[in-house]
């Protein structure tokens, strides 16, 4: 059956922050099964969106944590499949039940809301240019797994969608100040920081202000900034209207 259209260019941050936070009441400052958490949310955000929500266990995740990520099937969506954005909800290994803070709550709708403006802007990549896909980048760098992390985050595509949510996490530190965002961005990253978009950017490049690629991800950033300031990837409706 033939998927219905979807306009995905009527979504902004707020909007999207706002629809996982109606769900306040049913899970903040009440421990609840994890089982039953997840499928509040999925349930919920299967109402407004035509994504798929998975839950799984990782052990990065620490007590009283819920981290959030996502994923978009480029085959999915060039075949007509309606479902073709993920979102996971990854929680604790080890812990059977969870209560969720305000804070915590805040914090998971903030994240929900980039996860799904980030996989929309790789909607709008692959079918500006008809699904075909492009060259990566290839690291030099000495250890696998440093090469897999700077492979992942300097592919253009990547580097795209990151821009963006580092701009929003820019604006919420530093509200619009341009000058600000770019003497932080250029500010040496201590290695021992909370981490954040751009802190994991900078980590998986060493740290190398002079790195090709970070160098272009702070021009991809300042460049979204407005972008970001209005909460919308792009200021057209191009290919998200289907």
């Amino acid at each position: 059956m033939a998927r219905q259209a979807f306009n995905w260019s009527l979504l902004d941050r707020a909007t999207l922050y706002s629809m996982l936070y109606e769900l306040k009441s049913e899970i903040v400052d009440r421990r609840l099964p994890i089982g039953q958490i997840s499928k509040l949310i999925s349930k919920h955000v299967k109402q407004h969106l035509p994504i798929k929500v998975v839950s799984s266990r990782h052990k990065p995740v620490k007590k009283g944590e819920l981290w959030v990520g996502g994923a978009y099937y480029s085959d999915l969506d060039r075949t007509g499949k309606k479902k073709f954005i993920e979102v996971e909800l990854a929680f604790p290994v080890d812990t059977q039940t969870m209560r969720t803070s305000l804070y915590r709550w805040e914090r998971i709708c903030t994240l929900f809301a980039d996860t799904i403006l980030h996989e929309i802007i790789h909607v709008r990549q692959y079918r500006a240019r008809n699904f075909k896909g492009i060259p990566g980048f290839e690291s030099t760098a000495y250890y696998a797994k440093d090469r897999a992390w700077q492979e992942y985050y300097g592919h253009r595509d990547e580097m795209g969608a990151h821009a963006f949510n580092i701009a929003q996490d820019m604006l919420d530190k530093f509200g619009w100040d341009p000058k600000a965002i770019r003497d932080y961005l250029d500010t040496p990253v201590p290695k021992r920081v909370r981490p954040s978009g751009w802190g994991r950017f900078m980590k998986s490049f060493e740290y190398d202000q002079y790195h090709p690629k970070v160098r272009q991800m702070k021009h991809k950033v300042m460049t979204q900034l407005e972008n970001a300031y209005c909460g919308k990837p792009f200021k057209t409706t191009n290919h998200l209207t289907y």
